[in-house]
């Protein structure tokens, strides 16, 4: 009789480690591909004239600019969203990062981008390795660059919309957000224009 229900134990969990090991290569399979998608669109924005800049989306999400972190090779596109209704900013914010307040991209005031914090490193998954004076790369739809460095770089409750704030309406100012901490905190890295 317990061989029998060893042989069952046994079974159900040589079966579980199966359903596991195709769920993380399904996810891995489609982290590939939005990554491959997020190249493409970053290419095809590299290339472009203002014109066709202003049609480019990604999965139907307006590419309003293109971040770029040297320092930790990143480079995806921007996607603008409103997020009036934090449900909306679930799919999009899967596929890159997305303007989450502010102005336009390289406006004056402060733009605050979030992105997810992949395990695997993908798109904000890296910012943790950050440190002041890295530089931040945003290009805007007019193909303007302007690079920021990392002044402050510090940890707060998900709730403190304080970080969001305009301080002065005269500098370039881009606040980047992601989770910590299993989701209990966030990161916020803060960049000013060199000027």
């Amino acid at each position: 009789m317990k061989a029998k229900i060893y042989k069952i134990i046994f079974c159900i969990l040589i079966i579980s480690i199966i359903l596991v090991i195709g769920l993380i290569l399904i996810k891995n399979m489609q982290s590939d591909e939005n990554e491959k998608k997020n190249q493409e669109v970053v290419e095809v924005f590299s290339s472009a004239d203002s014109t066709q800049k202003q049609e480019l989306t990604l999965n139907g999400y307006k590419v309003i600019g293109i971040i770029k972190i040297p320092a930790i090779d990143l480079e995806y596109p921007i996607l603008e969203m409103d997020v009036s209704n934090p449900e909306e900013a679930k799919e999009p914010m899967r596929l890159a990062i997305i303007k989450y307040w502010g102005g336009d991209v390289n406006g004056y005031g402060n733009l605050s981008l979030a992105g997810h914090n992949n395990y695997n490193g993908t798109m904000f998954g890296k910012t943790k390795n950050l440190k002041i004076g890295d530089i931040v790369e945003l290009t805007d739809l007019n193909n303007q660059t302007v690079q920021y460095q990392i002044y402050d770089i510090f940890k707060t409750d998900p709730n403190d919309v304080t970080i969001l704030e305009t301080k002065d309406e005269t500098i370039r100012e881009v606040t980047l957000i992601t989770c910590t901490n299993g989701n209990r905190e966030r990161l916020i890295l803060k960049a000013k224009e060199i000027i």
